[in-house]
């Protein structure tokens, strides 16, 4: 199992989200019913705040912790695994 990184820690490693892994988070959370919307009502942001995350636009551990536990992954690491299919929950 990888291991947990801070936000700081995922960006210098290159721990982010990208296009693709984005497209595969979006299917993942519609599969779930799961909405940008419910996401940042939860957090308190914005929708346009989490949809930058998810898109890779913009970084932030706040969302990205809530994206893999809504998922059901363990960690952060473990869900971009899943969407690089190295390996899936």
């Amino acid at each position: 199992m990888p291991q947990k990184l801070s936000g700081r820690n995922r960006k210098i490693y290159g721990v982010r989200i990208k296009r693709k892994e984005g497209m595969w988070i979006n299917y993942q959370l519609r599969l779930r019913g799961i909405t940008h919307q419910k996401l940042a009502d939860q957090l308190g942001l914005k929708r346009v705040s989490v949809t930058k995350i998810v898109t890779g636009g913009r970084h932030s551990t706040k969302v990205e912790n809530a994206l893999y536990q809504a998922l059901g992954y363990p960690s952060f690491e473990d869900m971009i695994a899943a969407a690089r299919g190295k390996g899936a929950v």
